[in-house]
């Protein structure tokens, strides 16, 4: 488990993506690196964490988390800054450690969840997509996933 920022180049190549999650180059989100399915994930870390099943409280006292919705694909290794390292309270950082096998089944269901209601939609359009992933930043990396 790693932990870092996104890069600008990589905000650059998504600007037009609204669902992700960008505060600016002054307050980057904080994201952990993780591998599902021969692709390299960022989950964002956030504060004001809105709790639902897609989402690993990691501080309760700052409601503070790892958002899967707001997962993006790694596919260059330019998309993740590699001057700047974050830093985050030592607790958190051991919890979020400590759970890390918990953290990678959670989300590599959340990604094979998210992969089925796209097939099933795609093949059946009148069946309406799953409100669930309504805002998820997937819907960006439908190739890198496979189903596009």
């Amino acid at each position: 488990m790693e932990l870092r920022y996104l890069s600008s180049v990589f905000y650059q190549k998504y600007k037009d993506c609204s669902e992700i999650l960008s505060k600016g180059e002054t307050r980057p989100y904080i994201i952990i690196l993780i591998e599902v399915e021969n692709n390299k994930f960022a989950i964002p870390l956030r504060t004001n964490l809105h709790k639902t099943k897609d989402c690993y409280e990691s501080n309760p006292q700052t409601n503070s988390g790892l958002d899967y919705t707001k997962a993006v694909v790694i596919s260059r290794a330019d998309y993740i800054d590699s001057i700047k390292y974050p830093e985050i309270e030592h607790k958190e950082y051991n919890y979020i450690k400590f759970k890390e096998r918990e953290i990678k089944i959670a989300f590599t269901k959340f990604v094979s969840d998210y992969k089925k209601d796209v097939i099933r939609h795609n093949r059946n359009p009148s069946i309406p997509a799953n409100p669930r992933f309504q805002y998820c930043t997937l819907q960006y990396f439908k190739k890198e996933l496979g189903i596009e």
